[in-house]
């Protein structure tokens, strides 16, 4: 089968390779999933760079995310053969998958595959950042790379709660698409200082922030809260440090914690994460903005398809799909062709 993988960490459109690698074959616990559709995200990224909470073993695969089919069931039968699944494992880049069934998750038949590959990261993410800010009804939230697919959805949850949200943006095309999805307020930051404006239309100050941008930006959201605010750091767009003012911190009690994914929902008991799941789903389902599609591309197209996700703008994910029509599906365990 094809495998993007890389063989050291640096810029993903260098070190990225399409190699013709084994078919994996794995314990009877496994799952083999013929991948369809897989977005880049900006985790995706971080980690062939060497900047995420994981290590990479080399050569490595890529990938974190993305949507498929059952090709060969587990044991105990939990999926059917030919259910369509999403899938949340390392190594979704590449023709098959091999996963536990506690990494997949049962796709509705009438969600298309650019969606369900979107599935299993920035929904929970966008529940898991709200829930744990808990801003109450009428507060403010503020939201950096709010054009974002995780902002958007930030978005449509909070709304629900009565939670106002301002969302920071680098382009001025930004704004209008944001005020029509229901932002109480857009600020474009490349029209000059923005702190001062949050300020005035926050009336002193948000309750909370989630950064994606680090750098001086998450030092203005420090700015931009009041007494007691909180920070969640979730991303690291810019790839600076926040400069954290001690003084300020201490002396208007803010709280600066960092949000990931995996660690969270690890923390989560059984019972609450299928839950979660099942209302994620539902949401995603039922429409939820930021899982548009900005560009697709094929395996071998990989270094193309990064640079084109470096610069969609929000606009939406790149997503790298197909399999080479002239592989056949894998056989049983023991047959050559999964060897």
């Amino acid at each position: 089968m094809r495998a993007v993988r890389f063989r050291h960490h640096g810029d993903p459109a260098a070190v990225l390779s399409v190699d013709d690698v084994p078919v994996p074959v794995k314990g009877p616990d496994d799952l083999l999933i013929r991948m369809t559709t897989r977005p880049i995200n900006p985790s995706d990224l971080m980690y062939v760079r060497g900047e995420y909470g994981r290590e990479a073993t080399f050569p490595s695969p890529a990938g974190f995310e993305g949507v498929g089919v059952v090709e060969r069931a587990d044991r105990a039968g939990t999926y059917r053969e030919g259910a369509r699944v999403a899938v949340a494992a390392t190594g979704t880049w590449q023709d098959y998958v091999s996963a536990a069934p506690a990494e997949l998750i049962p796709v509705p038949d009438a969600m298309p595959d650019e969606v369900a590959c979107q599935l299993t990261v920035n929904p929970f993410a966008a529940r898991l950042l709200v829930d744990q800010l808990d801003v109450p009804p009428g507060g403010w939230l503020l939201l950096s790379a709010g054009a974002s697919a995780v902002c958007r959805m930030v978005l449509a949850y909070a709304a629900r709660r009565r939670i106002r949200c301002l969302h920071l943006v680098r382009r001025p095309e930004q704004v209008t698409p944001l005020r029509l999805l229901g932002a109480d307020e857009v600020i474009d930051v490349s029209a000059g200082p923005w702190v001062d404006r949050v300020l005035a239309v926050t009336s002193g100050g948000a309750a909370a922030a989630i950064d994606s941008v680090g750098g001086q930006v998450g030092r203005g959201l420090l700015d931009c809260l009041r007494p007691g605010g909180r920070l969640v750091v979730f991303g690291a767009l810019s790839g600076e440090p926040i400069p954290l003012p001690s003084r300020q911190v201490i002396f208007s009690s803010l709280t600066v914690r960092g949000f990931w994914l995996p660690e969270r929902l690890a923390a989560l008991e059984p019972h609450d994460r299928a839950r979660l799941t099942e209302e994620v789903v539902a949401d995603v389902a039922d429409g939820w903005p930021g899982v548009d599609v900005a560009g697709r591309y094929a395996l071998p197209e990989v270094s193309a398809a990064v640079r084109h996700s470096a610069r969609t703008g929000g606009a939406g994910k790149v997503l790298l799909t197909e399999r080479r029509p002239d592989v056949p599906a894998p056989g049983p365990v023991g047959d050559p062709r999964s060897e």
